[in-house]
């Protein structure tokens, strides 16, 4: 697509686009149906696309390798009939983690997603099967956490059940859904349309801690230690005012690992292009624990990326930046941003030289 869109062309496509991408279905441990359709549409384009197991790679050029994960909450169909927490049921019987599960996140997850309307669907083609609602969710005697659904019917063991939410309309200046993490599947596919360089990279399973595991095994399988890796996704915030600001949010480090200071000021360059302000996480969550310390409260953990886990898993041979949306409501259905940051997410893609 030739020429530059302006900033309401550019949010209204990466809109438009995660709707479309929440149309399918990516239950983690069952992602086969969006990476498929992710495949499909980035050939569209031009691309050359490789469909490893558990990954999307789409070749558009020379330039940085974009990683986001396309996995996204939701339930397991057990061999006793019985729909369970899809995170800790793939962790369990797929990687024998033997994780256990605490009663106050049970509560938290009742809370989160009582009401919330589901579907049941093949887990190889995402056809639905089933629609039902949920109306809790608990530990039962085995110490599963199990959803209690409504108007589902009986299910074959091993049938993923995802909820059926996409996002809803802008009001009072928010784009509320299930944004983690198809919207910045969206933003990638939007930017390539634009002109995007590089390789596109799309990982399963980033919800149970696998997905940097996938991800380096492409790197080894194809020879490369890449330090020009750029991971998308959103994250959460206290608060609404960081959405609101419409910034960018960069990272230095994580609590695993330090990144790469060229690539992140490679980011920063880019980000500055969109007039937006831009956000350190690690500096931010730093100076928020100065003052909880001062108040004598808990400290903030330092968090998590998927960057952090490449990079500590591969001993810093591969490793680069985060580019991610301030959002809040974070693991909801109702997570939270605004057009304004989406845009400049978008835009810092777009500018990234």
């Amino acid at each position: 697509m030739s020429g530059q869109p302006t900033d309401a062309e550019l949010f209204a496509r990466v809109l438009a686009k995660t709707h479309e991408y929440l149309d399918f279905p990516s239950v983690v441990g069952h992602e086969t149906p969006f990476l498929d359709h992710l495949a499909r549409d980035f050939e569209a384009l031009g691309a050359r696309v490789e469909r490893p197991r558990n990954l999307c790679v789409a070749q558009l050029g020379d330039g940085p390798v974009y990683l986001a994960h396309i996995d996204r909450h939701g339930a397991i169909t057990a061999g006793d009939g019985i729909p369970v927490y899809a995170a800790h049921a793939v962790k369990n019987e797929k990687y024998a983690e033997s994780q256990t599960v605490s009663a106050s996140f049970a509560e938290a997850v009742s809370k989160r997603y009582a009401g919330e309307t589901i579907f049941a669907y093949d887990r190889k083609t995402g056809g639905r099967i089933a629609y039902g609602r949920i109306t809790g969710a608990g530990l039962d005697a085995r110490g599963r956490l199990a959803l209690t659904l409504e108007g589902m019917i009986a299910l074959t063991p091993g049938t993923p059940v995802a909820f059926a939410r996409s996002l809803g309309p802008v009001e009072a200046g928010f784009v509320s859904g299930q944004l983690d993490n198809p919207v910045s599947a969206a933003a990638l596919r939007v930017a390539a349309e634009f002109g995007l360089k590089g390789t596109v990279v799309f990982t399963a399973e980033e919800e149970i801690g696998r997905s940097a595991a996938h991800a380096l095994s492409w790197f080894a399988s194809s020879g490369q230690d890449r330090r020009d890796i750029v991971v998308l996704d959103t994250t959460p915030f206290d608060d609404s005012a960081a959405a609101l600001a419409g910034a960018v949010i960069l990272r230095r480090r994580d609590a695993t690992a330090s990144f790469n200071p060229d690539m992140v000021r490679r980011l920063e360059q880019a980000a500055s292009t969109s007039d937006a302000p831009i956000i350190f996480k690690d500096s931010f969550i730093e100076r928020e624990n100065d003052a909880r310390a001062r108040r004598g409260q808990p400290l903030k953990s330092m968090g998590l990326t998927e960057l952090g886990r490449i990079a500590a898993m591969s001993a810093g041979r591969c490793t680069g930046a985060t580019l991610q949306i301030p959002t809040f409501n974070y693991h909801s259905n109702q997570e939270s941003t605004t057009p304004r940051a989406i845009t400049a997410f978008a835009r810092t893609l777009l500018a990234l030289e």
